[in-house]
Formats: structure tokens, sequence, C-alpha cells
């Protein structure tokens, strides 16, 4: 297989490197001569372990060769790999110049590759946001290729998840493969150049496969955040935050797991709201500044706004609303902080025929803070409450389901808007 890879940075060059591993043919493309100098005399151009013997090895076996520009070297190849840079801009957002360039090239290359060549696969593993590859890429490459997709070339979203100084390993033992396609099946098993890879596969479209790359980073920042920002508030009460760490991620179950983190309604109940506040409270009280956890009420908040906004488009004012749900979880008759209590509350102001469905809920066993929750928030429950959802469901406009509800079965023909997982 020969592949051809343009951009010689870290991704391009461990990319380059796998790829000779894996016993390919590789061509290098860089505007940086230097670099280019540097592959050719068989040498990383980058610090990466491993990688400058298996150039010095594929050199030597005139498996590997740099250039400045693509000229002909994708005549025969059967891969090409783009890795530019996508470099922030002074607001924040990417500087796209380099995709739209390398874009460019490779479509111009491909007038060239002769009718009787599989599509070129062209594999774009620059970090880019969702849409970039229907707006920019494949514009790009078909104005210049003269033709769309399919028939010369077939471009697809192949992100990258290594890490520098273990770049290598992290290639041959990735936690996931993603492929974003322009339909199903149209990357082909991507020529099998992931052959002998053990690791779930996914195949999504173009703009699934572009996000995924920029959650899982914001979340590594996200979680360094908040691991540095929970260590000052421990040592401003004299804690070791080693301790508190190491206990935390023991918990395999809840903490380190998949559990809560599955897009849905916000968090309520009476423990998360008041221990997330107390938290905080506890952290200007010692002057400590945790912005991330100090913002962690304001969004969910937020989060409630953009529900009851989700719920109000659906139908106009006046409509029939049975709401599936009101205490914050299944299986639990707990309303205190409920952000279905809230939502139930909204609509009413905004002037719906709302019905509410909620088996796990007695309103006469309500006591406590309980039952002064209900009172202060939604003081018009009992009358809102049914018990034949059947009935209830037929009279509806929209029926929003707002927790899981095993057992109950949705009615076809019927509006229905899913909180529990958005």
């Amino acid at each position: 297989m020969k592949i051809v890879v343009c951009g010689l940075g870290y991704v391009g060059v461990t990319v380059a490197a796998c790829m000779l591993r894996k016993g390919a043919t590789v061509v290098g493309v860089d505007v940086n001569s230097q670099k280019v100098e540097i592959a050719n005399a068989g040498r990383s151009p980058v610090k990466e372990a491993g990688i400058h013997e298996i150039f010095a090895r594929a050199r030597a076996e005139s498996r590997l060769t740099a250039a400045t520009t693509l000229g002909s070297a994708l005549a025969d190849a059967d891969v090409v790999v783009a890795c530019v840079g996508t470099p922030s801009c002074g607001d924040g957002s990417l500087e796209l110049s380099y995709v739209s360039s390398v874009s460019e090239e490779i479509g111009m290359a491909v007038r060239h590759r002769s009718s009787q060549c599989r599509p070129l696969l062209c594999l774009f593993r620059s970090t880019m946001l969702p849409g970039t590859m229907d707006a920019v890429v494949v514009p790009k490459l078909s104005e210049a290729a003269g033709e769309p997709p399919g028939h010369l070339y077939e471009p697809v979203y192949n992100p990258e998840f290594m890490r520098e100084s273990t770049a290598i390993a992290d290639y041959f033992n990735p936690p996931k493969i993603v492929v974003g396609e322009r339909f199903p099946g149209a990357a082909q098993e991507l020529y099998g150049i992931y052959d002998g890879i053990d690791a779930p596969v996914f195949k999504v479209p173009f703009a699934v496969a572009e996000m995924v790359k920029y959650v899982d980073n914001y979340f590594h920042a996200l979680k360094v955040s908040f691991a540095n920002e929970i260590a000052r508030l421990a040592l401003a009460a004299a804690v070791n935050p080693q301790d508190v760490t190491r206990i935390f991620l023991s918990d395999t179950k809840l903490n380190v797991s998949s559990y809560y983190l599955r897009p849905g309604n916000a968090f309520g109940g009476s423990c998360l709201p008041k221990d997330v506040r107390a938290l905080g409270a506890f952290g200007r009280k010692h002057g400590v500044n945790v912005p991330l956890l100090q913002s962690v009420i304001a969004s969910n908040t937020a989060h409630k706004s953009f529900v009851a906004r989700l719920v109000l488009a659906r139908v106009p004012k006046g409509s029939r609303i049975l709401q599936l749900g009101l205490t914050f979880k299944p299986d639990t008759d707990d309303l205190r902080e409920s952000p279905l209590v809230e939502l139930a509350a909204t609509l009413l102001e905004e002037g719906y025929d709302l019905s509410l469905f909620e088996p796990d809920l007695k309103p006469e066993q309500l006591i406590g803070a309980n039952l002064a929750f209900v009172r202060a928030n939604l003081a018009r429950l009992p009358g809102l409450l049914v018990t034949d959802f059947g009935r209830a469901a037929a009279k509806a406009d929209l029926i929003v389901l707002g927790k899981a509800m095993p057992g109950i079965k949705l009615p076809t023909g019927k509006q229905v808007l899913n909180l529990y997982r958005l």
C-alpha cells in the first residue's frame, strides 16, 4: 500500500511511522523544507518515542520519501492522510486556511489519477469543528477535482486519539476508531489500514466524528481542571488532595464510569444541588477561586431553560401537554429541586393545558420538606395529576417524557418529546 501524508507535525509523523511499521510505502509532504530534509535523512522531525528507528529502517528500505509539494505522489497512491494544522485565531475560532489549501491541492492532484484506479481514500485527521468536512473540505475537493466524491476519490474524517510521548502505542492500541463518512459504507473499511488493531469501530456521519474529537479533548481538560479545583479546596480544609483522589478514583461504578454522563434533563433532588452550593460557599469563605465548580449551578439552570424552550417550541400556547414524570428520578417520590417540577410550573405560567402522570407519587403521602417544596413551587399539583395514562395520552397534543418509565408504552401517531435522552 502507498500512503501519502500531508503535514509532518506530531500527528502526521506518527501516522507515517505507524503505516511504515505495517509495511506500507509512505511519502511525507510538508511546506517546511527543514522537516522534509530531516525525514529524507531517515530521522523524525518531532521527538516521539520509537519513530526515529522506524524512519531510519524505512528510509534504508526505500519505503520513505518526503517532499515540499504533492507533485505526482497521488497518481498511484491508495490513501492520502491530511494532518495539517488548525491553529487558533484571536477570537478562539479555528484557522482553516491550511485545511482549505490541502483540500484544494489533493483535489487538483486527483485530476491526474487514472480512472482505472480505485477511489483515492482521502483521510482527514486535522482537528476540525462539526460541519467543516461538509462546508469546507468536500466543496474544495469537488471544485478542484472537477467532480463530486465517489468515483475518483472518497473523503473520510478519521480523528486521532493519541497522546504525545505514547503516540505509537496509542495508535496500535486505541480506545476506539471513529470513521466519519458521507454515507454508510462509503469508507470501504478504510482499505484495511486498521486491520489487526483491536478496538471498537464507530462509523458515523462527518459531523458526529468531528464533534467526538472535541468532546474527548474538552472532557480531558475538564477532568484536569476539576481535579485541580478539588485539590485547592482540599488544601484549604487541610485535607490531603491525593487521599481524596485515591478514594474518588476507586469508585468505578458511579465516579469513573458512564453514570451521570448521558445527555438528558438537568440534575435535581435533595443532594446534588445542595452539596454543590455548599462546596461553592466553602470555597468563597476560604478565598479559594474555583470557577469551574462555581459555574455548575449556573450551567444546570441554563439547561433547565433550554429544556423548557424545547417544549415551548413544539406546540403553541393553550395546547394540551401530558408530562410524564415529576420526581427528580425514577422509583422515588422526592420532588425537591426536581427540574420536572420547575418545567411543570413554567408550562402552567405560559398558559398550557397541563396534565401530569407520575406513578411514583401519591400526593396524600407527601410530608416534610417534600411537601413544603410542592407547596412553594407547584401548589396546583393535586388537580393536575392523572391516573389513566391512556386516556390522558389520547387527548394530548404533546407528550413530554421527563424520565425513564419502564412499562409505559407510548402511543403511535402522537408527538413525543423525550427529555430523558436528548
